[in-house]
């Protein structure tokens, strides 16, 4: 009985914790320099490594879209 409401209280703390997550785009999900980023990351999880080396390094708005695109488009998130 015990394991039982154990592994209750552990699934509906799940849930719970996954319903905090947000899908949302960051603010800066307009800018030019954002979205280039984020093909870049896109193609990168895709298997083709696409990184504006230059941008990545000197660019915020570039370099957090190639993270978002990468996570977006990588094939093991998306199962």
């Amino acid at each position: 009985m015990t394991k039982t409401i154990n592994i209750v209280m552990v699934a509906a703390a799940s849930l719970l914790f996954t319903a905090c997550t947000s899908s949302s785009l960051p603010v800066n999900a307009q800018t030019p320099s954002f979205k280039s980023g984020s093909q870049d990351g896109c193609a990168t999880a895709s298997g083709t490594y696409t990184k504006n080396s230059n941008s990545f390094q000197n660019n915020k708005d570039y370099q957090d879209g190639w993270f978002y695109g990468r996570k977006k488009c990588n094939p093991a998130q998306s199962k």
